[in-house]
């Protein structure tokens, strides 16, 4: 059988010069769109007594609308105006729900600079090495690799410049793929207890060993920031400063972005079921130490990542409950212990059971993954 999922394909592109100055021509519009619709509700909102209800009744302006009073956002493509428009609403409902701050002004400072478009009539398409942007051209790519698989669709496309100067297209396709079947003859089931030190380790005792060589990049990025704040603003060598600054940034994500895939790919080539825990990294944000230790190591990116390859894979994900105490419980008889501070690294139970705490933790986690599987 065969199902269809979203992928998203990055790769690198080569404009030309005129063709960066029409990027960049569709990245101000876009951010002009965002700034001028976001006033317009921030002042309804500022005399409106029911905001919600005002939001479903009012009719605010739409692209065509504002084209009237900004005749050059018709060079721009539409379509990327429009989705400009669709963030703004989704960030007010995520706004109104309470799952988000309020909306934010867009400035040409800001580091990310994108805006997504959408295929109408096949306006996007790719073309041996180069791809089909609206507004924009033929526009050469860095192919090394293969970027459409086969049975794919193109349903958007997100034109991305960097603080280093580099642009990137996404593609967001359609594809269809084959099914994974689940052999019920397991190979192994893992636990992973994530760790402020070496990542994970699991119920084994192996420990994922995160990598010096991210620690060593970002030492670098603190020494940079402590000379940069003592540079003067306007000066040539502050932004020396700040490119150093930028490209050691990029290096840290691409480095954590590698370390990511790889640790994952081995953990769904080899195992059947993989229980985790439910980190509450909001609550653990509020301190300082792990706040640091979560900005670096980027838990939450590598689950994302762990999530669709497991699919792919037809392999089983077990997030325990968020409040299952799996450091507290022993893993043999189950006895649970009222108190277990964090500086102690021995968990030791009165069954005679003497494992560090967090070989203990994936021990469980593993447990109640099968126990999961067994009882659905």
């Amino acid at each position: 059988m065969t199902e269809i999922v979203n992928r998203g394909y990055k790769v690198r592109i080569q404009p030309t010069n005129d063709q960066k100055i029409s990027i960049h021509k569709t990245l101000g519009c876009c951010r002009l769109v965002w700034n001028v619709s976001l006033e317009e509700r921030k002042k309804f909102y500022e005399t409106s007594r029911d905001i919600i209800r005002g939001n479903e009744s009012r009719t605010f302006k739409s692209q065509k609308d504002w084209k009237e009073v900004y005749p050059f956002l018709k060079e721009a493509d539409s379509q990327a105006l429009n989705t400009t428009q669709q963030n703004l609403n989704k960030a007010y409902k995520h706004y109104f729900k309470g799952i988000h701050g309020v909306p934010h002004f867009k400035s040409k400072k800001h580091s990310k600079e994108s805006y997504t478009t959408h295929m109408v009539n096949n306006n996007i398409r790719i073309d041996g090495d180069y791809i089909k942007i609206p507004k924009i051209g033929l526009v050469k790519m860095r192919k090394n690799r293969k970027v459409l698989p086969c049975n794919s669709i193109i349903k958007a496309v997100t034109v991305s410049k960097t603080l280093t100067g580099k642009y990137f297209v996404s593609l967001r396709l359609e594809v269809e793929q084959k099914r994974s079947s689940r052999d019920e003859n397991f190979k192994r089931v893992i636990g992973l207890d994530f760790s402020t030190t070496h990542f994970y380790i699991n119920n084994m005792g192996e420990k994922a060993n995160f990598p010096s060589y991210i620690e060593q990049t970002v030492t670098k990025i603190k020494k940079c920031q402590r000379k940069m704040s003592k540079q003067v603003k306007t000066s040539k060598g502050r932004e020396k400063t700040r490119i150093k600054l930028v490209k050691l940034y990029e290096k840290k994500r691409n480095q954590l972005k590698d370390f990511h895939h790889k640790l994952s790919n081995n953990i769904i080539k080899n195992n059947d079921i993989v229980g985790l825990e439910s980190l509450s990294l909001k609550e653990m944000n509020s301190e300082k130490y792990f706040q640091k230790r979560i900005q670096i190591m980027g838990w939450r990116n590598f689950i994302g990542i762990l999530t669709y390859k497991a699919h792919d894979k037809a392999v089983i994900l077990h997030f325990s409950n968020q409040y299952y105490a799996s450091s507290k419980t022993c893993s043999v008889c189950g006895h649970k212990k009222e108190t277990f501070p964090l500086s102690q690294k021995t968990y030791t139970c009165e069954c005679g059971n003497v494992l560090h705490r967090d070989v203990n933790a994936a021990m469980n986690l593993s447990q109640e993954a099968m126990i999961s599987y067994l009882t659905n």
